[in-house]
């Protein structure tokens, strides 16, 4: 006998007789004795959608009372039917069956759009839901939809945080079975599924896949909120529970809150007291034993881990991943000041405190700020002495291996770095940055003393050392003091008689680039700093400081040998020449010599036959202004050299 809705055969329907209870009538659903015959008049019941047993406890309702019976041993805990393998137990034996398969690695059920197998139909069923978009099950809380009743409960427990599944191993706890089946992998299975880019091994295939799209920069996972995209639908899922998770952990030190509690466990170990990992090394402690051993591979210098595509080594893993995603990743966030562009949020939100002069790294023993957490660590070195990368050439050593790449440069004196602002080029990245910044940013930091600005407050810092006379770098060769370090490296060339600037104008060398860049103002005529009382027009703020001075008659400079003072300290270096008796410079045309420049200058004046100075009252004139006031003098009778042994003036 066979149904006419169904090719469902009748032997195939007979375990359903056979699970009835024995106290069950079959004649109540059929007056006819005949057991083919009640199996088809229950399975007819399938069709025509009879469900005449209720259940008293849950309301739901059965074709047979043998299903109810079923039903009801799920609720009072009954499980008769036990797995020989795991031992875990069912109320049902069909329920057993389908577990047996999971065991036996058998799926005889197939996704017909995508391939994909299960071992169970209902599984298939559910998968199915999925290519159909079919989600009747909504999360009252967040608004998530479902494909099935039973994921949705799954959901709901993420919301109350309630972690029922536990670890044998290790003891973690998990919300969802799930996760706590991946993690139990991580225990005892292999990760045979490997990456071919970065090398990363993964337990299922799966999860390589979704790791490729790290590779490729495929963001198909958008947030509904706040529409941000990741590469990976778990990454999704932890950014979408900071939307909906309250904040219910508190940290008791600093107050910050946190939405699950293994991550203030993680957050309070940063204020933990005691640094029990201790670097040998340079001495530095870590609250971690994982970062000291990451901290010691930095002072062993050993990388293991290189990129297969520009063969660039690191010495960290996470290094090299972060590496890696430069080659594949596209950077869709572009900076809005300076244009920019980085392959993360993340990167761009610290690049924008530069523009901002965010400084959240203070050195605690010089005060000097810094805005990245990396430029801190290397400042730190610094204090501690810690300088493992030498240069070949002139034996400078640095902290970074940054810093010694950015020296070689100079060394090569290639220029690989241009503003595209004023098109100067620099040899060093950071110091085209640093010039950029000061087209684009604000100098908000003003001295009080000078009234010099500032883009940066470190500089201003620095600045103020000028005012305060603290100077604690001094030169071995002549003994003079200095505030900066930088300032002493550029003062120690004018010993070494290095003299690498030339002027292209008239030719004269200078050790220094900021001389020859003052020099260069004589030519073109760039005088930016006047004088308020007479109009006289200097190349330097120093020289109008010093040419102030005279105007108050203040004179700092004293010749110890005769006593007379002078307003300029080149002044007095030219007098004590004509103590020593030093004649460097000789006239082209006599080939008389003098002490000074000036002096020659003027000497040549009379070759010339030049006289600009005139006497008012005669009307004669004179090459030179002394000989002028000489002349003047005797108009009014004013004598005044007195010469001893004789009263005559």
């Amino acid at each position: 006998m066979m149904c006419e809705l169904s090719p469902k055969i009748l032997h195939e329907v007979e375990g359903v007789a056979s699970s009835i209870n024995s106290n069950t009538k079959l004649q109540n659903l059929c007056q006819d004795g005949d057991t083919k015959h009640q199996c088809l008049t229950i399975h007819m019941a399938i069709h025509a959608g009879v469900k005449s047993c209720k259940c008293d406890v849950s309301g739901k309702e059965f074709t047979c009372k043998a299903n109810m019976g079923n039903h009801m041993n799920m609720h009072s805990g009954i499980k008769n039917h036990k797995c020989d393998v795991c031992g875990k137990e069912y109320a049902w034996k069909s329920y057993l069956n389908r577990h047996m398969n999971m065991h036996s690695g058998v799926k005889n059920h197939k996704c017909d759009v995508c391939g994909k197998e299960f071992t169970a139909k209902s599984s298939l069923k559910t998968h199915a839901d999925m290519h159909l978009r079919i989600k009747k099950h909504k999360c009252d809380i967040c608004g998530k939809a479902c494909t099935s009743k039973s994921n949705l409960k799954k959901h709901m427990n993420l919301h109350s945080g309630v972690k029922n599944h536990k670890c044998d191993v290790c003891g973690k706890e998990f919300i969802t079975k799930n996760s706590l089946k991946s993690h139990a992998e991580l225990h005892f299975c292999v990760k045979k599924h490997k990456c071919d880019v970065c090398g990363k091994k993964f337990t299922q295939e799966v999860y390589l896949k979704n790791h490729m799209n790290v590779h490729s920069g495929v963001k198909n996972h958008e947030c509904d909120v706040c529409g941000k995209r990741f590469t990976a639908k778990n990454s999704l899922k932890i950014h979408k529970d900071m939307h909906f998770h309250a904040k219910k952990h508190k940290c008791d030190v600093c107050g910050k809150e946190f939405a699950y509690k293994n991550s203030i466990s993680h957050h309070m170990v940063i204020h933990g007291v005691v640094k029990n990992h201790k670097c040998d090394v340079c001495g530095k402690e870590f609250y971690r034993k994982s970062d000291l051993d990451m901290h010691m591979n930095m002072h062993s210098g050993v990388k293991n881990h290189r990129c297969d595509l520009c063969g660039k080594e690191f010495t960290a893993k996470n290094s090299l991943k972060a590496h890696t995603d430069k080659h594949f990743s596209v950077k869709n966030h572009k900076c809005d000041v300076c244009g920019k562009e980085f392959t993360y949020m993340a990167s761009l939100i610290g690049h924008m405190n530069f523009h901002t002069d965010v400084i959240n790294h203070v050195c605690g023993v010089c005060g000097k700020e810094f805005i990245q957490k990396s430029s801190f660590r290397a400042h730190m070195d610094m204090h501690a002495g810690i300088k493992n990368y030498k240069c070949d050439v002139c034996g400078k050593e640095f902290a970074m291996k940054s810093g010694l790449d950015d020296h070689m440069n100079m060394h090569s004196s290639v220029k690989n770095h241009k503003c595209d602002v004023c098109g100067k080029e620099f040899t060093v990245k950071g110091n085209l940055k640093a010039h950029t910044d000061m087209h684009f940013r604000v100098k908000n930091h003003k001295c009080d003393v000078c009234g010099k600005q500032f883009a940066r407050k470190s500089g201003l810092n620095s600045h103020m050392t000028m005012h305060s006379g603290v100077r604690n770098y001094t030169c071995y060769v002549c003994g003079k003091q200095l505030a900066h370090k930088n300032g002493l490296d550029k003062h120690m060339n004018t010993h070494s008689g290095v003299k690498n600037h030339k002027c292209d104008v008239c030719g004269k060398e200078y050790a220094q680039k900021n001389n020859l860049k003052i020099h260069m103002n004589m030519h073109f005529g760039i005088n930016d700093h006047k004088c308020a009382i007479c109009g006289k027009e200097f190349t330097q703020q120093w020289s109008l400081k010093a040419h102030m001075s005279m105007h108050a008659g203040v004179k700092c400079y004293k010749c110890e040998v005769c006593g007379k003072d002078f307003g300029y300290k080149t002044n007095l270096t030219a007098h004590m020449k004509v103590h020593a008796g030093v004649k460097n410079h000789a006239c082209c045309v006599c080939g008389k010599e003098f002490t000074g420049t000036s002096i020659l200058k003027t000497h040549m004046k009379m070759h010339a036959v030049i006289k600009n100075h005139k006497c008012e009252i005669c009307g004669k004139e004179f090459t030179m202004k002394v000989d002028l006031g000489n002349h003047i003098n005797k108009h009014y009778g004013v004598k005044n050299h007195k010469y001893d042994g004789c009263e005559k003036n």
